[in-house]
């Protein structure tokens, strides 16, 4: 008995013998290799087959809700106040709050100074040299040796107000620095031993 069968390639329905029902088959037109099926069993591998399909459409579509979902609760996140946001107990943020503008402002200020004030410094002592050198040229210098002494007192007048400018200023921006994180520091412990007062932690007091 025949077996009617169709190349999965280019759709060429042809037969084969019953006794190559399982085995593979050359199709007469593309020579695909394919294996010899009853026509149940070609219905039973396509309705597998399609319900792979669905299955997997269903998966990418629960998915994509998911998605969608992680996607809006990131947006609620970020909109949320910065008092719901950071919870240290069943209470929400009282004290902490990581928006607010530093408290050494003036400390901030003096630092910019300092630092501007040591670059403004340095400009000076290079105006300072360029002018001695130049009345070495007009004459005003008649003396190599004190024209060098001039440049070398002018280098280390620089040296010295720019280094100590700008550790100055430095300094003050690592104390302004210390400071707000020391404040921080203690806010969030403020709200830490508020929010837990009254908890009952499990563990016996002494």
């Amino acid at each position: 008995m025949a077996v009617k069968n169709s190349c999965a390639r280019c759709g060429k329905r042809f037969s084969a013998p019953e006794n190559y029902l399982g085995k593979k088959i050359d199709c007469p037109r593309c020579g695909h290799r394919t294996v010899l099926r009853t026509p149940d069993e070609e219905r039973e591998i396509k309705e597998r087959e399609e319900q792979l399909r669905r299955t997997q459409k269903e998966d990418r579509r629960k998915l994509d809700l998911i998605e969608r979902a992680e996607q809006k609760n990131r947006r609620l996140q970020a909109s949320r106040p910065y008092y719901e946001k950071y919870q240290t107990g069943l209470q929400a943020v009282r004290h902490h709050n990581p928006n607010a503008p530093s408290r050494f402002v003036r400390l901030r200020a003096l630092s910019d100074l300092l630092i501007l004030s040591a670059y403004l410094t340095l400009m000076l002592v290079l105006v300072g040299a360029g002018l001695t050198v130049y009345l070495q040229v007009e004459g005003g210098l008649s003396s190599l040796p004190l024209l060098l002494l001039c440049l070398v007192g002018w280098a280390l007048l620089g040296t010295v107000l720019y280094v100590s400018l700008k550790y100055l200023g430095e300094l003050a921006f690592v104390l302004a620095d210390m400071g707000d994180q020391q404040n921080e520091m203690v806010q969030l412990l403020l709200d830490l031993r508020e929010n837990t007062d009254g908890v009952d932690t499990g563990v016996p007091e002494a």
